[in-house]
């Protein structure tokens, strides 16, 4: 279960079941201001937890996330959405930079080669002119994999591409235009979902939830 969490002046922290753009969640309204606000704000987290939420979305510019930490709570973590995303960024890097896929490098760097890089290579292979696969853990099985099945040309982990992916902190970034999955605008391209509420359409914490309850589609997403 999502939590969501409101302001609403005087509110004293209850939760009521709701829907967010078809999304079932846990809706508690709080003032977390004045005198009063951090004790609301802690029967709001209270509350939210006993309905069986663990993750919650918050206003933009929230800043009291101890409180609710308190109670158990966490954000919604938005890596794994733009994680799935990494096709169609690198591909949007590309063309920002006039580059035809099918004539680029493209590296995807990592401290492993996890699900999400074996995904994101086998989908490029019929889309670029090589790849290069830098992963110190199953790197190399990975490329001669990509070798066997598609013939494509698996480069050297110290050649550099036009463009890269970097799905992991601490993994080396050679390219200039490389793009930090875990960052919030990857090499500055924004992702967003036009058809939601202007205030909602680039929160990406509200996108990754949508998209994990199956309300958000790849045909639902625009990246700019």
């Amino acid at each position: 279960m999502i939590g969501q969490l409101i302001w609403t002046p005087g509110g004293r922290g209850d939760a009521t079941a709701g829907r967010l753009y078809g999304l079932p969640v846990l809706r508690a309204e709080a003032d977390w201001t004045g005198f009063w606000g951090p004790r609301r704000l802690r029967r709001a987290g209270r509350t939210l937890r006993r309905g069986g939420a663990v993750r919650v979305l918050v206003p933009g510019h929230f800043s009291q996330w101890r409180l609710l930490q308190e109670a158990g709570l966490r954000p919604v973590d938005p890596d794994l959405f733009l994680r799935a995303q990494s096709v169609p960024l690198v591909l949007a890097a590309l063309e920002r930079r006039g580059l035809s896929p099918n004539r680029a490098v493209v590296a995807l760097r990592g401290l492993r080669a996890d699900r999400d890089m074996v995904r994101t290579a086998v989908q490029l292979c019929p889309l670029v002119r090589s790849l290069i696969i830098d992963a110190p853990r199953g790197g190399l099985e990975l490329a001669q994999q990509l070798r066997q099945e598609f013939g494509v040309p698996i480069l050297p982990e110290a050649e550099r591409g036009q463009a890269a992916l970097a799905f992991h902190e601490g993994c080396p970034l050679w390219e200039a235009d490389t793009l930090e999955l875990y960052r919030p605008r990857p090499a500055g391209l924004t992702v967003s979902a036009p058809s939601l509420e202007e205030e909602d359409q680039e929160n990406l914490p509200l996108l990754s939830a949508l998209w994990e309850g199956g309300k958000l589609g790849p045909e639902d997403i625009k990246i700019t």
